[in-house]
């Protein structure tokens, strides 16, 4: 618990004050699942700095329209780049995961126990799945009951594969059975979504690329026509009707790129 105020701020009377809001226990918690050194207090700092710079900069170029929404685009910046480093941190473990689980149910098999088990995946097996299992072999260490750990392991890693495997752990030490062969079978279940989920998007190449072409379409056509006639595009720059009608024009072309890729993207 101190480890977890010590993340959002730096002092506890700034801890107490950030963490009444239920966005910034957000925030801590996207923090911790992208491992990602830095607290919660000093990303909204960073934010506010960048999102002040830009609309200062854009104010003296363009007016107040464009400013703010330079500024909003700015200020999402590095919280966007942390989602993203979740993002990808979460998609390494997920691929991890079945040869995690291979090992266990191989160490389990010739006699280990799970405590052991543990152990052994948080020593052979890379980050970011080492370091998750280490934690959770830690907590068991010291005293933490294997559900209770095995239920924070999902919290901090928030993936459906992940829940699947604890729920089945849960389950065999509830009903009995052999832990290694139910390991062996959600192994295989996961190894078949991955394969699923690769055939669709073999299926769908040509139509994430027509839909990203789409998307670089405009940019493009703005480029070429900034070239090649630069006052017929300087009126967007220079005139007050040119801001709205950017602002405007850059609001849809983010909503269209985000249906496209609503569209194009499949759970399995």
């Amino acid at each position: 618990e101190i480890a977890r105020e010590d993340s959002i701020g730096g002092n506890p009377t700034l801890n107490r004050l950030l963490s009444s809001f239920d966005f910034v226990k957000k925030l801590d918690r996207m923090i911790r699942q992208a491992d990602v050194s830095i607290t919660v207090s000093r990303l909204l700092a960073f934010s506010a700095v960048a999102g002040l710079l830009a609309a200062l900069a854009a104010y003296t170029i363009l007016n107040i329209v464009p400013a703010v929404l330079l500024s909003l685009l700015a200020t999402s910046l590095p919280i966007l780049h942390i989602a993203r480093t979740r993002s990808k941190r979460l998609r390494t473990f997920n691929a991890q995961l079945p040869d995690t689980l291979d090992l266990l149910s191989r160490s389990l098999a010739v006699g280990h126990a799970f405590s052991e088990s543990l152990h052994q995946v948080a020593s052979e097996m890379p980050d970011p799945i080492a370091k998750e299992f280490r934690i959770t072999f830690e907590e068991q260490k010291l005293g933490l009951s294997t559900k209770m750990a095995l239920d924070r392991l999902t919290e901090r890693v928030p993936l459906l594969d992940l829940r699947l495997c604890v729920t089945a752990m849960h389950i065999q030490r509830e009903t009995g059975g052999n832990l290694a062969e139910i390991l062996e079978r959600v192994s295989h279940t996961i190894r078949e979504r991955f394969r699923i989920m690769e055939d669709f998007r073999t299926m769908t190449t040509a139509s994430r690329a027509s839909g990203w072409i789409l998307c670089a379409l405009p940019f493009v056509l703005v480029f070429v026509l900034t070239v090649l006639n630069p006052d017929y595009m300087s009126v967007l720059v220079q005139d007050q009707r040119g801001h709205y009608v950017l602002t405007f024009a850059i609001i849809w072309q983010i909503f269209g790129m985000l249906m496209i890729k609503k569209f194009l993207s499949i759970k399995v």
